[in-house]
């Protein structure tokens, strides 16, 4: 009886999840710092925005000193989303060597209907043990440091079950041909390497002048990349984040039994038919039995998501949204789609709360009967529901870990700094249009006019 209960308690154990959220910029930085130089044998990043910015830069030169200290790397970025130069690229696979590896999510092509779908995963999975997803891409404004606009986000970390599936979804987008290494173009060493052609009078062209170019561009971004990586390394007490903070991140977690890592078919294209993660959100909203608590930048709702609202509130069910105000938006297509379906939203009888700004709301995050916790990448929209690579992790805290009372919590915060704008039928707070850019208004009015041809891509 005594080793029963004992392997009883083990496969208990096995399948709980620990969990933290990482809400303050500075420890969604810092986490991710932390993992990557603990990383002892491999590094499995996916991002669909990375930027060409210090936060970015300083990331992948953390990913390269990784790299060099032995550690497999592999990075997944958005082939159309992410901003880092060839030349940038070329000099992070030089310094990584052998241990580095970077490739592209469907490549642009003249097939107009494979450029619509993108990757909008954001992972960083270190020794296949320990996990960072949510909100945050790689830029400036996602860890609250940029001068002009900053999103506000949420991520989570987490150990147990959630890395190791992770790892699993990963390597499937990996080894399937919607990924390729990056083009390298003029900067690739073979190109950089090869002799030049000559002609017909025995006098070179401007080839060696050309390769010389490309090379020098290359040497100055791996200078650029290892002074902004001695920064990190050699950054004072009171900076920003610290170099082998040695955080202990799960000395607050919550540990819950009930945890799944979620996506769209990781393999391929997404579509209606390999849409997983649309189904498997629609079928946790439907089954909320009192509450629906949304977060999402942009709200778009499928027909299909509509209809389930309908069947809540008509049931009783309370039904709360958090998006982006016209004020604090970053996106104006999606923005146009929102204010094409508020009225309706209000009319089934959401209450419906915009975000004051000036900052972006990023956060996509839900929680459903106080219990059920949703976080991840999805965004209340057709793109993530039929278009975008998406995942998500999904917690039953049905033992009332806390980890639902705090995201409920996290979530009435940015209510806190929202205007309800629509309950029960009643337009609350009329927009105050005197307070948005003319240019912004005048942009907005335009892209009203080419919605029904885009709502889809939206």
């Amino acid at each position: 009886m005594k080793l029963i209960l004992t392997a009883l308690l083990i496969c208990t154990m096995a399948r709980a999840d620990e969990l933290r959220f990482l809400r303050a910029d500075r420890d969604a930085l810092q986490a991710r710092v932390d993992l990557i130089q603990d990383a002892q044998s491999e590094l499995l990043v996916e991002y669909f925005s990375v930027w060409n910015d210090d936060q970015s830069i300083g990331g992948m030169g953390l990913l390269v000193d990784a790299a060099r200290r032995g550690v497999k790397v592999k990075v997944i970025v958005d082939a159309l989303s992410n901003t880092v130069p060839r030349k940038t690229f070329a000099a992070l696979l030089e310094l990584g060597g052998e241990n580095l590896e970077i490739k592209v999510y469907n490549p642009l092509s003249f097939n107009l209907f494979r450029a619509t779908h993108r990757n909008h995963a954001k992972m960083l999975i270190a020794d296949g043990e320990k996990i960072i997803t949510g909100g945050r891409n790689v830029g400036d404004m996602y860890f609250g440091v940029s001068r002009t606009r900053n999103f506000v986000d949420l991520d989570v970390i987490a150990r147990g079950t959630i890395p190791v599936k992770a790892r699993e979804n990963f390597l499937a987008v990996w080894a399937a041909p919607i990924a390729k290494p990056v083009r390298l173009g003029t900067y690739h060493p073979s190109r950089l390497t090869a002799p030049c052609p000559m002609l017909a009078n025995d006098q070179t062209d401007n080839c060696a002048e050309l390769k010389a170019s490309a090379a020098a561009e290359v040497t100055a971004e791996k200078e650029r990349i290892l002074s902004i990586l001695h920064d990190i390394k050699t950054v004072q007490a009171d900076d920003f984040v610290q170099p082998n903070s040695r955080t202990d991140w799960f000395s607050q977690s919550y540990v819950v039994d009930d945890v799944r890592f979620q996506s769209h078919e990781p393999s391929t294209l997404v579509s209606k038919e390999t849409a997983t993660l649309n189904r498997d959100l629609l079928a946790a909203i439907a089954g909320a039995k009192t509450d629906v608590n949304i977060v999402s930048p942009y709200l778009i709702p499928t027909d299909a998501l509509m209809a389930v609202f309908a069947e809540l509130l008509a049931k009783g069910v309370r039904v709360r949204i958090i998006t982006n105000s016209l004020n604090s938006t970053d996106n104006l297509l999606a923005q146009a789609g929102f204010r094409d379906v508020k009225s309706a939203l209000i009319e089934l009888g959401v209450e419906l709360y915009e975000f004051n700004g000036p900052d972006t709301i990023h956060a996509k995050t839900a929680v459903i009967d106080g219990r059920l916790v949703l976080i991840g990448t999805y965004n209340i929209d057709p793109r993530s529901a039929f278009l975008n690579r998406e995942i998500g992790v999904f917690a039953d805290d049905a033992g009332d870990s806390g980890l639902a009372r705090e995201l409920t919590q996290i979530i009435e915060g940015f209510r806190s700094t929202s205007t309800l704008v629509g309950k029960d039928k009643v337009v609350v707070v009329a927009e105050d249009p005197t307070k948005i850019p003319l240019k912004k208004r005048a942009l907005l009015r335009t892209i009203d006019v080419l919605l029904p041809l885009i709502r889809n891509q939206l």
